[in-house]
């Protein structure tokens, strides 16, 4: 058998789509690559014309073929010669069912009328699947078999917990606390402290110290100046060109590496800031109320987004309404390489994630999947996974929310929002934990290894999957059913 798979963000491309619509279903596609080669000749593809061609290339040879798509349900390609499969990650409590911009794929249940099946990363989105089509509509529920790359070969009867002194290497713009001088005094200056001519002359700086004030003064570059509060003028000059931040992740990325040194209990956090559901301003106020007065807690955000720009003044701006504070907050920007990222996650502590809804979340998979425990939410994709056994669990509670992509706002279905006060004090039990109770740790750290192997691994996901994909082969060859005439009928059309 011949499988195409295809997704529109490729390996070319990810460092500067990193934050954009759709970037996270390159990495989901590339941990699903394995089990599909269990099942037969893999090959990625990148535009609709070259499925064609590869499909009447391989059927003349005498294989079968088909397509799984990796985007959301409104960017599949229709009408192909070959099978297709949507795998998608969704995390609402209801499927997009009308239609805008006179495109009826935003109409989900169109959309799976005119493919072959559907694979969803969690059970929720299945069943919502199954909900609306009719009962013999091939759908299944599969996770990313994340387990075999980061937790096979390690030793789950008694995984290492590390409080010591360790490090990781980064390429890319490292934002550290502790060297950025913060304080809220900085956000509005004093009449006194303005010179109202001649620049302001500065002091003499060597060694460590001028490498971070370079660092801090383009940070802060344009920083007063963009926040517009009163009696706030621009910092006094811009940096040299060579202190001036990269704004894409490409350009981070082409720094040299440095090796950033952690101890203590550390919490790591991969996110999207552009992403609302995934609450990082909530992440960093509560890590540093929780951790005001504690020196040996560090929270590292890897911010996965291509434009430093987009959070780099709301950041510091938070940081400093947030000082003075002992523990350490580290945001790194650039992109990180298969090995940094397992060194990442080496050196971390626990994972974080606060979010008001996922579709999957593969960095929770990945750090649990390595025997880190976590904080996290029990509720859409993590609801498939997350259990008392290997996190601190969160509170959250429905709210009114709209579809993502649905471009009029309207409430047509809910998020879960987050209760920061148990954010605040799953922060403090892990702490505890860790510190006083390593037994404990690393009775979680071993559930944590061992869930992901039962729930991730090739070998759980490659049979169920390969019972769908033959069923689904042998359906093709039935004739079509009605389905895309009754749902056509059944939508509601919005202009």
């Amino acid at each position: 058998m011949i499988i195409l798979v295809g997704s529109k963000i490729d390996q070319a491309n990810i460092q500067d789509s990193l934050g954009k619509p759709e970037y996270s279903y390159f990495f989901l596609m590339r941990d699903f690559v394995p089990v599909l080669e269990r099942l037969g000749h893999v090959h990625i593809v990148e535009s609709t014309g070259q499925i064609e061609a590869l499909c009447e290339c391989y059927r003349a040879a005498g294989e079968e073929v088909v397509f799984f798509s990796f985007s959301p349900p409104h960017q599949v390609p229709l009408g192909l010669s070959c099978p297709t499969v949507v795998v998608f990650a969704w995390e609402f409590d209801s499927l997009p069912s009308i239609v805008w911009d006179d495109n009826p794929q935003n109409d989900w249940r169109y959309t799976f009328a005119n493919l072959q099946g559907v694979v969803c990363t969690s059970r929720e989105a299945a069943r919502l699947v199954e909900s609306n089509m009719p009962a013999d509509f091939p759908v299944i529920a599969l996770p990313a078999p994340v387990w075999d790359r980061y937790g096979a070969g390690r030793t789950p009867q008694r995984l290492p917990l590390h409080l010591g002194g360790r490090q990781f290497p980064f390429a890319g713009v490292v934002i550290d606390s502790p060297t950025l001088g913060l304080s809220a005094d900085g956000l509005v200056r004093k009449p006194s402290e303005i010179v109202q001519s001649g620049p302001r002359a500065q002091p003499a700086a060597s060694g460590r110290f001028a490498e971070t004030w370079q660092l801090s003064k383009a940070l802060l570059r344009g920083w007063w100046r963009e926040v517009r509060l009163p009696l706030a003028p621009a910092i006094d000059s811009e940096p040299p060109a060579a202190a001036q931040e990269p704004a894409t992740e490409q350009a981070a990325s082409a720094l040299p590496a440095q090796s950033i040194a952690v101890s203590g209990v550390v919490y790591t956090t991969v996110l999207n800031p552009a992403d609302s559901r995934k609450n990082w301003i909530d992440v960093v106020t509560a890590f540093c109320w929780a951790f005001k007065h504690s020196d040996d807690a560090t929270l590292i955000v890897k911010m996965t987004h291509h434009d430093l720009e987009f959070y780099r003044i709301v950041l510091i701006t938070l940081l400093s309404r947030l000082a003075p504070f002992r523990c350490r907050v580290i945001v790194l920007h650039g992109f990180l390489e298969d090995a940094q990222y397992r060194e990442l996650i080496e050196v971390s502590t626990y994972y974080v994630n606060a979010s008001s809804g996922e579709g999957l979340c593969l960095p929770l998979m990945e750090f649990l999947s390595s025997g880190k425990p976590a904080i996290a939410p029990v509720h859409t994709a993590m609801a498939d996974y997350v259990t008392a056994d290997i996190a601190f669990l969160l509170k959250t509670a429905l709210e009114p929310f709209c579809w993502p992509h649905d471009p009029t706002g309207v409430f047509a279905t809910h998020r879960h929002r987050l209760n920061w006060q148990s954010l605040l004090e799953a922060f403090k039990a892990s702490y505890r934990i860790a510190r006083g109770d390593p037994e404990r740790y690393l009775e979680m750290s071993r559930h944590a290894a061992q869930g992901m192997q039962a729930f991730a691994s090739i070998d759980v996901v490659a049979k169920p999957l390969a019972g769908f994909v033959g069923d689904l082969m042998q359906r093709n060859e039935a004739p079509r059913s009605q389905w895309p005439n009754l749902i056509q009928q059944d939508a509601s059309v919005m202009s």
